[in-house]
């Protein structure tokens, strides 16, 4: 019966940021490769893949920082059922995971704070448009898989006391989370930080807390085994100490700006404060909050280090990193509501004015980024949807480099044109391209059923 009960709002939401997503791609969404997509798919994955030169162990080679096994399994697997290349599939394809993702996330914080309070929280925290930039390009499900994976390693490896069931999906979860994204090699780092907050809190390690933190070691091993060097990356980082500060406070203040950082994740350091110094005893499902917030700050601090010295990071953050930084708000909202619970009469009153006045406060720094982002992203790609097409349409019939200059970033399918011509006359792809870039051609079914969902007849 609770698992029907719980059931209930995960579909909800799943329904809800499916359609939501799909109504984004609808307006916004063109079939026209973006910047590394013309890199990774269209000068390697799929030539390669035509002609039979690609094996698995090709899928596992690392790109930049990352390794993205599953986002290349995930692209060939449509490339293939479609017959061509078509970034709109993608992008209706990538909706799938993300809005499922929120479901499972429906689904662990249900026991934590009611399933229809977490129902409201994580279908306002996953609207498309914060994170329009992985909606928008077709590449980027690799974000959902490693969200997914690593939610669900938290999930299962956080509890103090688990199956030995639990721990073998948590390994098998967060060893497939490495192959996603990034991010996934720090989960194993937030549940160390769990395991030391508990001996911390217990004045001691022994036997339980290897039984506890042992997984993680595993993870983190295995993270570091599949680690990544980038030397021509390192001129990202930050020139200073207060370059990183500032940073970091960027990211952990989303979407305030850096000085609000403390503010922002107060609910989870009162917890963590309260659980130490023995003023409270963990809930159910506690663990997994805390979990969760420690991997968003970790997320946070590595991203501040290694990315902290950027042009786009000085500006704000980018947003294909709100899909992630999303997840600290979160944790933060449930941490509040932990709070706020153990207090009773005239207390209990206050914490929950306090725990108000701390949403209003997120909403109020909500509100202003959505609004910044539909009047300068989204409403604009709206009116006039077309015009990425229309700029790589005339590059392709002229191969004037010059076509491009002057234009928006966001408008320019690839910073190096020549990439752009590399794809355009590969022979090995002859007849794949998207169908912008082939009218001629036969549209795959997966494109016509695409078009046809999103009313683009």
């Amino acid at each position: 019966m609770k698992g029907r009960g719980q059931a209930c709002p995960a579909a909800g939401v799943l329904l809800i940021v499916l359609g939501l997503q799909l109504w984004l791609v609808a307006v916004a969404g063109t079939d026209i490769p973006f910047h590394d997509q013309w890199n990774i798919e269209g000068e390697w994955l799929y030539p390669q893949f035509k002609v039979g030169r690609l094996g698995f162990i090709d899928l596992l080679h690392p790109l930049n920082e990352h390794r993205i096994t599953w986002t290349h399994a995930w692209n060939l697997l449509l490339f293939e059922l479609n017959g061509q290349w078509d970034p709109m599939v993608q992008l209706v394809a990538n909706a799938i995971p993300r809005a499922a993702t929120a479901a499972a996330f429906v689904w662990w914080l249900a026991p934590i704070m009611g399933r229809w309070r977490a129902a409201g929280l994580v279908a306002f925290a996953f609207l498309p448009h914060l994170g329009w930039h992985n909606v928008l390009w077709g590449n980027q499900s690799q974000v959902y898989f490693a969200v997914a994976l690593s939610g669900a390693t938290l999930a299962w490896l956080s509890p103090p006391v688990r199956s030995n069931a639990r721990t073998i999906g948590g390994l098998l979860a967060g060893s497939a989370a490495l192959l996603a994204m990034g991010p996934a090699a720090l989960v194993p780092v937030a549940l160390l930080g769990l395991g030391m907050m508990r001996a911390c809190a217990a004045r001691r390690v022994g036997p339980d807390t290897w039984r506890e933190c042992w997984p993680a070691l595993v993870l983190l091993l295995l993270a570091v085994s599949l680690r990544v060097n980038v030397p021509e990356h390192h001129n990202l980082q930050p020139a200073s100490v207060t370059q990183a500060l500032v940073a970091a406070g960027r990211l952990l203040a989303w979407p305030h700006e850096p000085i609000a950082a403390g503010v922002m994740i107060l609910p989870l350091a009162a917890i963590v404060v309260a659980r130490i110094a023995r003023l409270r005893s963990a809930t159910n499902h506690e663990d997994f909050v805390i979990a969760l917030g420690f991997w968003a700050v970790a997320i946070a601090l590595a991203t501040a280090w290694m990315r902290g010295g950027s042009t786009e990071l000085l500006r704000g953050v980018p947003s294909r990193y709100a899909d992630f930084i999303v997840l600290l708000p979160i944790s933060n909202a449930c941490a509040a509501f932990l709070l706020i619970a153990d207090f009773q009469g005239v207390v209990r009153r206050r914490a929950v004015l306090t725990g108000s006045a701390w949403a209003v406060f997120v909403l109020v720094g909500w509100l202003g980024l959505s609004a910044q982002l539909l009047r300068g992203i989204v409403l604009p790609r709206a009116v006039d949807r077309l015009a990425p097409v229309r700029l790589a349409v005339e590059f392709q019939r002229t191969r004037d480099y010059a076509v491009f200059t002057g234009q928006p970033r966001l408008l320019v399918p690839h910073p190096n044109p020549k990439s752009i011509e590399n794809v355009l006359d590969d022979p090995r792809l002859h007849g794949a391209l998207p169908p912008s870039l082939q009218p001629e051609a036969p549209v795959g079914p997966l494109s016509r059923g695409v078009r046809f969902l999103l009313g683009h007849q």
